[in-house]
């Protein structure tokens, strides 16, 4: 079992490896089948507020974030893509076939958009790049799904811990800055709609 209160209280007690921490968190959580086990979230949450109390800037923080899960999500997909042929028969899918089964049920029924979809999607996000590599999507549209929703996963999964480390330690003066992380959420919300919409009008079209 990972131990997510050992790994912050060391990053309490050595303060100068929060910038990788963050590293960690966002690669551990993006990275193939990591991310099932390891509860990446709430660990890139609250290591983004340590970043914050330690006057880490914004913009920092989300370079390293948007790296580390594109990295991971790139390294995934090579791995798919390489083992292809055998990952059925590979650990943990061995023992766990229903996690590509979910995972190739939903690239073949929304395509490269489920790429994008799939990364805000829990159930689906450890398996997505993976599953991509593996089914042979080429990979210039990975590369470019994958950076373009980097841009809007990286602050929406490590702005929160951020702001409301700031707000917490820092008081009122930093509304403004969480008032720039909720225009990036609706931004979020927005674009998945459209998103949503394009996937169920092709679905649609599938079961005509």
């Amino acid at each position: 079992m990972f131990d997510i209160d050992g790994v912050i209280l060391w990053l309490q007690q050595n303060p100068e490896w929060v910038a990788w921490g963050l590293f960690f968190a966002a690669f551990v959580e993006s990275f193939a089948i990591i991310g099932i086990f390891v509860p990446g979230v709430v660990l890139l949450a609250i290591i983004s507020g340590m970043a914050a109390s330690a006057d880490m800037n914004v913009a920092s923080v989300l370079i390293i974030v948007y790296s580390a899960s594109c990295i991971a999500d790139i390294s995934s997909y090579f791995i798919g893509m390489r083992l292809h042929k055998r990952i059925d028969s590979i650990w943990p899918f061995r023992t766990n076939p229903g996690w590509l089964i979910k995972g190739r049920e939903f690239f073949k029924t929304y395509g490269v958009l489920g790429v994008f979809i799939g990364r805000f999607i829990g159930p689906v996000r450890p398996v997505m790049p993976i599953t991509a590599g593996s089914m042979g999507m080429k990979f210039k549209h990975f590369l470019g799904i994958d950076l373009f929703s980097g841009l809007i996963w990286a602050p929406l999964y490590s702005l929160p811990g951020f702001f409301a480390s700031k707000v917490l330690f820092e008081g009122l003066s930093n509304l403004a800055l969480l008032a720039g992380f909720l225009v990036i959420t609706i931004l979020a919300i927005f674009l998945f709609s459209k998103f949503n919409k394009k996937l169920n009008h092709k679905r649609e079209n599938k079961n005509v």
